[in-house]
């Protein structure tokens, strides 16, 4: 029997069920699963996709949320028109990537650090672990770190902490990674908002991946020793280094020049080679057996099962699966610029935004065991032996997230 007879919803259905068990298979302790702890994480998880997606309070409220991301954003156009001019806008050369994001970065740098200097950041983030900690049984270190995520980056948000990471229970750091791995910063959201990707879905992907990185940290790596804040008091969280208000502006400014940079650099280089790559094996394949094959009918071959689980129509299985292999191989910024041109229907895009919303790639291991390591070095040799294992709960946190939507849509 053809699998494509299944309704999409109860695809998705099957697909948080396999997601889930998928966690449960490379789990370092099984037995030391504490159900009602992964069932009340798994409820929160579901409880804010229902309430963002399916309730007019919900709705509402995450389009305002996502309001504000798009105002923000056309403040920081008015910039960039005096120093870019009409480069910003979509002319006759179409989009240039490099100028969308350097705006946004840049931008969202210097009003992130701002605000981390006011403790804005830091009052919301810990209203979050406060909400969270008690309910789960987590930690008030690892809880902060993870509702930190849904702002800030993968090596920021663990600056939160730093006073504890050096004496982190292995779960813990397992939450520190698998959280950094399964959110987006909000100005990479705001990057892809201006890229034409859902600000709404974005926004409740980033949420949801609070809970969603708990319940697979737990899962895959379950507490077994006592940590330091377990009563989910934290007494001295990282502040801001800045001067004054006009040095964090200036120098969240700078500092996210040079992260656009960085990533500009890193594009050109990858999609340079990916291309490369991509005509090798269409010449070696040719020449041997006479088809070619190419790196986008790998991946869509590869991950289309999964798309099929998070419950994405038959029809769109392989464009969606390509872009899912795109994701995890290069990263989610060259996944996120080819969903317009995937051929996709809006339930398909839709379900695919929700699992590309994370910095779960291979290139993102590296940046962890060198930001996290910096900040821990006693921790570095755990961050070299379960990177690629907190890469793939990550992966499996946007997965889920995606089936959950996928069987609410």
């Amino acid at each position: 029997m053809s699998l494509c007879v299944i309704a999409p919803r109860i695809a998705s259905l099957i697909g948080v069920s396999a997601f889930l068990g998928l966690g449960y298979l490379f789990s370092v302790n099984r037995a030391g699963i504490k159900l009602r702890q992964i069932l009340t994480a798994f409820a929160f998880q579901i409880g804010i996709a229902a309430f963002m997606l399916k309730t007019s309070i919900g709705v509402s409220l995450i389009g305002m949320l996502a309001g504000g991301v798009a105002k923000l954003y056309s403040f920081a156009d008015i910039g960039a028109r005096f120093v870019f001019g009409g480069l910003v806008d979509c002319g006759p050369w179409g989009v240039i990537v490099g100028i969308k994001l350097i705006i946004a970065i840049v931008f969202f740098g210097a009003l992130t650090s701002l605000l981390f200097y006011l403790g804005v950041v830091q009052f919301f983030v810990r209203i979050l672990a406060k909400l969270i900690s008690p309910v789960l049984g987590t930690s008030g270190a690892e809880t902060l770190c993870a509702s930190a995520n849904s702002m800030l980056g993968q090596i920021e948000s663990p600056m939160l902490v730093k006073n504890y990471l050096e004496n982190m229970t292995d779960s813990e750091m397992f939450v520190v990674m698998v959280s950094g791995f399964s959110t987006l910063s909000a100005g990479i959201v705001a990057v892809y908002g201006s890229m034409g990707i859902s600000l709404n879905h974005l926004l409740t992907a980033s949420i949801m991946s609070i809970p969603g990185a708990l319940l697979m940290s737990k899962i895959m790596f379950p507490e077994d020793s006592t940590p330091e804040t377990a009563a989910g008091e934290l007494t001295s969280p990282k502040v801001s280094d800045a001067s004054s208000v006009l040095d964090a502006f200036a120098g969240g400014a700078v500092e996210g020049m040079a992260i656009s940079i960085n990533i500009v650099a890193i594009l050109l280089v990858f999609v340079g080679a990916v291309a490369m790559a991509d005509s090798v094996i269409r010449w070696s394949t040719a020449f041997a057996i006479g088809k070619t094959i190419t790196l986008n009918s790998i991946f869509g071959a590869f991950f289309s099962g999964f798309a099929w689980l998070m419950g994405i129509p038959c029809g769109e299985l392989f464009p969606a699966g390509a872009l899912l292999g795109k994701k995890l191989v290069i990263n989610e910024f060259i996944a996120y610029a080819n969903v317009a041109t995937a051929g996709l229907g809006e339930r398909a895009v839709t379900i695919i935004t929700y699992a590309l919303c994370g910095f779960a790639n291979f290139s993102c291991v590296g940046i962890q065991i060198g930001g996290i390591g910096a900040l821990a070095p006693s921790q570095r040799g755990y961050l070299v032996k379960y990177g690629v294992l907190a890469l793939g709960a990550g992966t499996l946190v946007n997965f889920l997230n995606a089936a959950i939507v996928g069987f609410l849509l």
